[in-house]
């Protein structure tokens, strides 16, 4: 369970435009619940959602029990807010999704959301309708009987960078095109909805390497960057393809927050690891008035 930001199209009471709640909501609940404040419960009726032997889609680096981690208490966590929330239901959020597209976007941290996902659902379809195929920078689980799939799409910078090959991405040194966020973008589009995150990647040093230009330029023009003024542009690039693609009355976009499991970076690089915030909050044009920005706490032991 990862930090969740949630783009929500519809929590800006002024704007009357919308509808009463947002797309894929499930029913009406309290508007003045804030998911992000809570505290964590121990739950061992409820926990864990699945088990790892149960799911052939987990990879070998999260599969704990697997490779020997004696302790389970790990599994019997949940977070709980200041509110009532609906218990997670598998059938549901697949009917919910029936004819649609989710996908997640970024890193391997994100990448851990997505097959966490699917370990969720897949209990509940046979194995004669679910398949999961890659191709390219996708991985794309199908839900045949409900026409829907749920994707990931590799982007850790979400913009085009030297890292983007999914299996080959450990480069010496990481370059970030600027301002090529629709290199990726162009196959996002018609996606209901979207999970996106970007954070660890930026965080190699007190600058990135930040090309002007394109990668086939014979001399390329790259620049180093301080790391706010790099991670800002590509929040900015981001909420512009936000706004020019997603359709509040149609689409649902989360954005997924830095996880503590990378709080090392505080350590080597402080005046980034402190800024990071103010960067991505200070991106948000005033065009996007439904951007609404939160942080919760992450368990990890």
């Amino acid at each position: 369970m990862s930090n969740l930001e949630l783009f929500d199209f519809d929590m800006l009471e002024k704007n009357k435009d919308y509808d009463d709640l947002p797309p894929f909501a499930i029913g009406g609940g309290d508007k003045e619940c804030n998911l992000f404040s809570g505290k964590w419960m121990w739950d061992e009726i409820n926990r864990p959602l699945y088990n790892e032997s149960e799911c052939p889609y987990l990879l070998p680096q999260v599969t704990c029990q697997e490779y020997g981690r004696p302790d389970k208490e790990y599994l019997y966590w949940r977070w709980q807010p200041d509110c009532i929330i609906p218990r997670f239901n598998a059938s549901l959020m697949l009917e919910s999704l029936r004819g649609k597209r989710m996908m997640y976007v970024g890193d391997s941290l994100n990448r851990g959301q997505y097959i966490s996902m699917i370990c969720l659902i897949h209990k509940v379809i046979p194995n004669d309708a679910k398949s999961l195929h890659e191709v390219d920078s996708f991985t794309i689980f199908t839900a045949k009987d409900y026409n829907a799939t749920i994707e990931f799409y590799w982007a850790p910078f979400l913009l085009e960078s030297n890292a983007d090959n999914p299996g080959k991405h450990r480069v010496p040194n990481r370059i970030v095109r600027k301002n090529s966020i629709d290199i990726h973008g162009k196959h996002w589009k018609g996606v209901d909805i979207m999970v996106f995150n970007t954070y660890i990647w930026w965080m190699s040093g007190l600058t990135v390497k930040i090309l002007n230009g394109t990668f086939d330029d014979n001399i390329k023009d790259i620049v180093d960057v301080p790391t706010n003024d790099a991670y800002r542009m590509g929040m900015k690039n981001l909420l512009r393809w936000i706004n020019q693609n997603m359709d509040p009355k149609r689409n649902r976009v989360f954005f997924t927050s830095m996880s503590p499991s990378h709080a090392w970076g505080s350590n080597r690089f402080p005046d980034i690891a402190n800024n990071v915030s103010s960067s991505f909050l200070s991106s948000s044009p005033d065009s996007i008035p439904w951007l609404v920005t939160k942080e919760r706490a992450q368990c990890h032991k």
